[in-house]
């Protein structure tokens, strides 16, 4: 179908949740009214929640794989991660994209995210320490120059020298920077956030402890309004309290929920307590889905539903520039969409009007 109403849902909005229908003309979103109107074709909706879809913006594996999985899980939109490589390895892989076809049997490809090679070595977490360097600019603009523009999001240790001049080339060309995986006091942060980074990569990890006497790239991360904390949210990676005390600080216009699922990326890792540990004890990913999030922060008490959906859409859009694309439900936005249920479980999920994923 490409002209239909879904009817009998609760919309999410910008300005509230509400009973309603919405109408989809070709791709897009064409109306949103307290009904529809008689004769038209219908979707029934009845006592579920349609929502802007998910944009999931740190998950692993290959583009194409997660664009067939992540829509079961309300995830219409991501960025796939790349860690620390060598030079040539790298090249090679910024330079791959799914086909076109794969692309549109489901979720959608926005790019790559580098977490890596220009992080700290002293908190590399699971990440291969062996590959970090600093930012070299000739580096950075060849590799953002063989991905074609598919390079998207950067994440980078403030600490590390030339990061501020790389920072500044990569804000000019549209690329989003994101501070983590660093030891970076908080001068050294501020100085990344004045040369041009807007995000921190999941704040609370890979980083250390927040202190009272020692100010750095976390107690920046909570207080600076400029950056935006993507989370984990799984109460394993960051714990209840600490995500409370996250959205008391920045509340849900400044977080943007993620999940760091390796469950695609073919990592040797044992799965363990809602997480994933390297051989070694690391914790090295989630198994968290973008739905999951959503359901944890309402459960969790640190959220309305309005604003886990903000978390989970309109944030990471808008962190991306994409925000008058899609990640909200407004009048001629692209038609990616949700349907969750009472127990905000994914019924159907829609990517452009076409249903990619339905619970049968």
């Amino acid at each position: 179908m490409d002209n239909f109403w879904i009817v009998g849902a609760r919309v999410i909005t910008p300005s509230g949740i509400r009973p309603g229908a919405v109408r989809i003309r070709q791709g897009r979103i064409a109306a949103i009214r307290a009904a529809a109107p008689a004769g038209s074709r219908r979707v029934s909706a009845r006592g579920a929640y349609v929502a802007p879809g998910f944009i999931d913006l740190h998950v692993w594996g290959e583009p194409a794989t997660l664009a067939a999985r992540l829509p079961r899980e309300g995830t219409t939109a991501f960025c796939a991660a790349i860690g620390p490589e060598p030079l040539e390895q790298l090249l090679a892989h910024v330079s791959a994209r799914p086909g076109k076809a794969q692309a549109r049997a489901g979720a959608r490809w926005l790019g790559w995210h580098l977490e890596g090679p220009w992080l700290n070595p002293a908190r590399a977490g699971a990440l291969p320490a062996r590959w970090m360097r600093p930012p070299r600019l000739a580096e950075v603009r060849r590799i953002v120059t063989a991905a074609r523009g598919s390079v998207r999001l950067v994440t980078v240790a403030p600490e590390r020298p030339g990061t501020n001049a790389a920072i500044r080339w990569l804000r000019r060309r549209g690329v989003v920077v994101s501070l983590g995986h660093s030891i970076a006091d908080e001068p050294a942060t501020r100085r990344a956030v004045d040369a041009g980074a807007a995000a921190v990569t999941h704040v609370f990890n890979g980083m250390p402890l927040l202190h009272h006497r020692q100010p750095g790239l976390l107690s920046t991360a909570v207080t600076d309004p400029r950056l935006m904390t993507m989370v984990i949210a799984d109460g394993v990676h960051v714990g209840v309290e600490a995500l409370r005390l996250l959205a008391l600080a920045k509340s849900p216009a400044r977080i943007a929920l993620v999940t760091d699922s390796i469950r695609s990326a073919g990592w040797e890792v044992r799965k363990r307590r809602g997480a994933f540990y390297t051989a070694a004890g690391v914790l090295a990913g989630s198994d968290l889905t973008m739905a999951q999030a959503v359901r944890n922060a309402v459960r969790g008490g640190w959220a309305d539903l309005a604003g886990a959906v903000r978390m989970a859409g309109a944030n990471p859009a808008a962190l991306l520039g994409l925000g008058r694309r899609f990640g909200t439900l407004e009048i001629g936005k692209q038609a990616d969409l949700v349907l969750l249920d009472r127990r905000l479980r994914v019924v159907m999920t829609l990517v452009e009007g076409r249903t990619v994923f339905q619970r049968t």
